[in-house]
């Protein structure tokens, strides 16, 4: 049932007060449910992101080079299957919808190949790689089947402007909250179910989290209703579908934020560990370091949308950028192994998930101000290209931050430790103090000074977006609802 068709039966029947779109207003219960999709794909994401380079490193038993040019591989592929999800759900249509069937569907192998990705077998040399090969991928296409269709759902479940951007913060903060979560317990967990066995932990873990997802991923396919269909001529061949994404200014724009967006925070994510174990020296509050900005950006994070109403989508991811790029430079430059100045930096850099729906609402009125110029919608197609800057850009920071790395010298971190423990010359000892003070300088870069980098370039194809002028988006999707009322009474 289209959106016009919903409209109708909701003006006979009287119960129901329709917006000015025509349709049935949101409830409470549909932002909780959209929002913990994003917390079921944390379990999953950030167990990922935040320790799977680690576990590879100092678990599993490969070296930076290895693991740099597996998550390369693994990332990019991943990022390139993306597009060919969004082409495949663009063009499903079933009585449940477009994209929910493959959420149930994607979940199930999300959830396996979770626990087999944090799982070290029992056997080594090459089939030991091919092992995290298999693994790593599989689990990067379970990710895209899921999550592709998940982060697509918002533009068809409404039109409003509001409703949309109160979906994209409830996902928002399913994230953060998710986030926040994990960084509170897998490390203890870890320790808690591996008692003293690194490898049996990690597995452990990932079973639990994985088994506590999946229910979550089904309770989203289930109570979020697609309410808006799109005609099979309305979306055009797969070969014009590409060249309708380029010639999309807009849509492209905010694909860039996205990749921009995604190499700083999520690259940085991925060796903050490092960072705080061997610079700043501090296991006693990794934890809190790791989910400070989680926390304050949980708590900004609910005024996003009335912010992004008044001051428009791109003007506070610009705003989100600048604080975050700045303070992640100022704590290369700055004390960066004092645990108060890290405390104090990553308040500030928490600041910066005010943008929290920016991207996605861009994206959304990308969508919709092509459609309404154009005819065609490329919903499916658009959100795996998003998918796709992030991945990309994920598998881009991983890899060069864990290069740089290597280069520095981190694989012989443990090494340089162990002989500082025996030795009792003073210019021995001296030596090798001064190379630990070297892979210290190369992981502080990476954890800091790059990102922080990183999101200042990002700031470029924010300031080319122009669907902000006040007023313009509403006059799009007024321009939808009457084209659609044509459509239906034809």
């Amino acid at each position: 049932m289209d959106a016009t068709n919903l409209a109708g039966s909701s003006a006979k029947s009287g119960v129901t007060k329709l917006n000015q779109y025509g349709m049935a207003p949101l409830k409470p219960i549909n932002y909780f449910v959209y929002g913990m999709g994003n917390f079921a794909s944390q379990l999953s994401w950030t167990m990922v992101s935040t320790y799977l380079s680690i576990f590879y490193t100092d678990v599993f038993g490969l070296g930076t080079g290895a693991v740099a040019l597996l998550m390369l591989i693994a990332k990019v592929w991943d990022g390139i299957n993306d597009p060919m999800m969004g082409t495949i759900m663009e063009r499903t249509h079933t009585k449940h919808g477009r994209f929910r069937p493959y959420i149930v569907v994607g979940a199930i192998f999300l959830v396996i190949f979770t626990i087999l990705t944090f799982t070290v077998p029992g056997f080594g040399g090459p089939a030991k790689l091919a092992y995290a090969y298999i693994t790593y991928i599989g689990l990067g296409m379970s990710y895209t089947m899921t999550n592709v269709p998940y982060l697509a759902m918002p533009v068809v479940m409404t039109r409003d402007p509001k409703e949309i951007n109160r979906l994209n913060a409830a996902q928002m903060m399913g994230m953060t909250i998710g986030q926040i979560i994990l960084n509170l317990f897998v490390l203890r967990l870890v320790v808690w179910f591996g008692k003293g066995n690194q490898a049996a932990g990690y597995q452990s873990t990932a079973i639990l989290l994985a088994l506590v997802a999946l229910p979550m991923f089904w309770a989203v396919a289930a109570l979020s209703k697609e309410r808006i269909d799109v005609k099979k001529s309305e979306q055009g061949s797969i070969i014009e579908g590409l060249k309708l994404i380029a010639k999309n200014k807009n849509l492209v724009c905010a694909l860039m934020y996205s990749l921009f967006n995604m190499f700083g925070m999520l690259g940085r994510i991925s060796v903050a560990v490092f960072f705080y174990m061997h610079v700043v020296g501090d296991m006693e509050h990794i934890t809190i370091f790791m989910m400070m900005q989680m926390i304050v950006g949980t708590l900004v994070m609910p005024f996003a949308p009335k912010l992004c109403l008044k001051y428009g989508k791109r003007n506070i991811a610009i705003l989100s950028m600048l604080i975050q790029g700045l303070s992640l430079i100022i704590i290369f430059f700055g004390p960066s192994q004092s645990v108060p100045f890290n405390f104090v930096m990553m308040v500030i850099y928490g600041l910066g998930y005010i943008a929290g729906p920016s991207g996605s609402g861009m994206v959304v009125d990308a969508i919709d101000d092509f459609d309404l110029k154009y005819g065609y919608r490329n919903d499916g197609m658009a959100f795996s290209f998003s998918g796709m800057a992030t991945k990309i850009g994920t598998a881009l920071a991983n890899s060069i931050f864990l290069l740089i790395m290597g280069f520095y010298g981190y694989d012989q971190m443990f090494g340089i430790r162990a002989q500082l423990e025996e030795v009792t010359d003073a210019a021995v000892k001296s030596d090798l103090l001064g190379q630990i003070s070297h892979i210290q300088f190369g992981i502080n870069m990476c954890a800091n000074l790059l990102p922080g980098i990183v999101f200042l370039l990002g700031i470029i194809p924010l300031l080319i977006y122009n669907l902000d002028k006040p007023g313009y988006m509403d006059k799009v999707r007024d321009g939808l609802t009457e084209r659609n009322k044509t459509r239906s009474a034809e």
